[in-house]
């Protein structure tokens, strides 16, 4: 889902701004297909794979967050995947799958915090070519217009289809190049290079766990929010972990997810600025500890030898054996 954001036309002027009536609107999918249950997307957008000539349908709920009773439009819109950025086009731009789609209602009056179902249909054409495509379902409330600003607030739902004989399309992507740095503030932060090797356009996330640390520290789980990637696209994925994240070395566990499609990459990564060399206190700590336990053991060695002579010099000798036995015989 898309998050709903105010915008202002022309020159806002503060007086305005903070006499006007809030303007907001939420949207929210209310439908899955079964067979996309273990697809954690398709809780979230219109998600699917289907055959030219069929027809799909799916419910959504606007809500409505003003605090006046407002006119909701519902419309859908262009949309499309440029390398790892999710690109809506503006206003009612249209698109091939834009104009494949329908709803039964697309004026709602709604009070504050009132909601509307509105039901959503998509036919494919018998002649649809073979692809993936995109689209937005969109939800939009304005405010009034006068002399000065109009608040606008938007919110949509967005639709990945793709159109095709036979079952559908993998998706894949590979994880390389996990590397450890430093931001200029002295933030440690992870990035691996992440490429979309599938048929599909990828919402990524994940976790990031670090483990076998600095006096075997580990730290983690991170989440990790990847970019939506397109076809044949690379991005860098960069999760910041914190200021006082140890150099390392460390053992990084990196896990995407997009749908029920899952990868996993592990390396060790070490947190250092370019050109800067690690620290080498977990070494020297390891060698002190080192020395400390082989003076000990040399230290225990040498007690207990001094502790075995003491014990045979006070020990008493036994007549009728050595020297004394045979200095008594001779009396």
């Amino acid at each position: 889902m898309l998050a709903g954001a105010p915008g202002a036309a022309a020159d806002p002027s503060p007086p305005a701004a903070s006499t006007a009536p809030q303007v907001g609107v939420s949207v929210r999918l209310l439908d899955a297909p079964v067979n996309r249950r273990e697809d954690s997307r398709a809780y979230h957008y219109i998600v699917d794979h289907v055959k030219p000539g069929t027809t799909v349908r799916r419910r959504i709920v606007v809500s409505s967050a003003s605090e006046i009773r407002r006119e909701v439009a519902v419309y859908p819109a262009a949309a499309t995947v440029d390398k790892a950025t999710w690109v809506v086009a503006p206003d009612r731009t249209a698109n091939e799958l834009s104009s494949w789609v329908t709803v039964d209602r697309n004026r709602l009056d709604l009070d504050p915090d009132e909601r509307a179902t509105v039901w959503t249909t998509i036919r494919v054409p018998e002649d649809a070519a073979a692809g993936e495509r995109y689209a937005v379902l969109w939800a939009q409330t304005a405010g009034l217009a006068d002399s000065t600003v109009r608040h606008i607030g938007r919110a949509g739902v967005r639709i990945y289809l793709s159109v095709g004989p036979g079952g559908e399309p993998a998706s894949d992507f590979t994880i390389t190049d996990l590397t450890g740095t430093r931001a200029p503030d002295g933030t440690a932060t992870l990035t691996a290079s992440v490429t979309n090797t599938g048929k599909r356009a990828l919402d990524l996330d994940g976790t990031l766990q670090l483990k076998d640390g600095p006096d075997n520290l580990n730290s983690g789980p991170f989440k990790v929010e990847a970019p939506t990637l397109a076809l044949g696209a690379t991005a860098t994925v960069q999760v910041p972990i914190g200021r006082n994240t140890p150099d390392g070395p460390w053992t990084a566990k990196l896990e995407l997810a997009s749908g029920w499609t899952r990868r996993t990459a592990t390396g060790q990564v070490t947190f250092t600025r370019p050109g800067a060399v690690a620290k080498p206190a977990d070494r020297s700590r390891t060698v002190l500890l080192a020395g400390l336990a082989g003076s000990a053991i040399v230290l225990a060695l040498l007690v207990g030898y001094a502790v075995h002579q003491r014990r045979r010099a006070d020990r008493p000798v036994p007549l009728g054996t050595g020297s004394l036995a045979r200095h008594a015989s001779r009396k």
